[in-house]
C-alpha cells in the first residue's frame, strides 16, 4: 500500500487497525462536541495508551498532520515508517 492509499482509507473510514513492527494500532475517528471530530490513534495491548489525539472541525484536512507526526512509531513519522506498516 502505498502513502496515497493510506491517506484515503484514513479520510473515508471511521477506524482502521494497523501494525508497526510488533505493535497494533487502532486509527480512530469519533463524533466530539458539536461540529467537531477526534482523531485518536491508540496502540492497542494489555494496557491500551492514546499515542495521538486532536480535535478538528467537520470538514477540517487532518491526515497529512497525522500522516507527518512523529510522536509515536519509534520517533518516525508514518511517512517515514509507511514500508513498515500492514493494514
Amino acid at each position: 500500500m502505498n502513502l496515497n492509499e493510506l491517506k484515503q482509507i484514513m479520510t473515508i473510514h471511521s477506524e482502521m487497525k494497523f501494525s508497526y513492527r510488533e505493535d497494533m494500532y487502532d486509527f480512530q475517528k469519533d463524533p466530539a462536541e458539536g461540529s467537531r471530530i477526534k482523531i485518536s490513534v491508540w496502540r492497542a495491548g494489555d494496557n491500551p495508551e492514546c499515542v495521538y489525539s486532536v480535535i478538528i472541525f467537520k470538514g477540517e484536512h487532518f491526515v497529512d498532520e497525522i500522516i507527518n507526526a512523529k510522536n509515536f512509531l519509534d520517533d518516525k513519522s508514518i511517512a517515514e515508517a509507511q514500508v513498515e506498516i500492514e493494514l
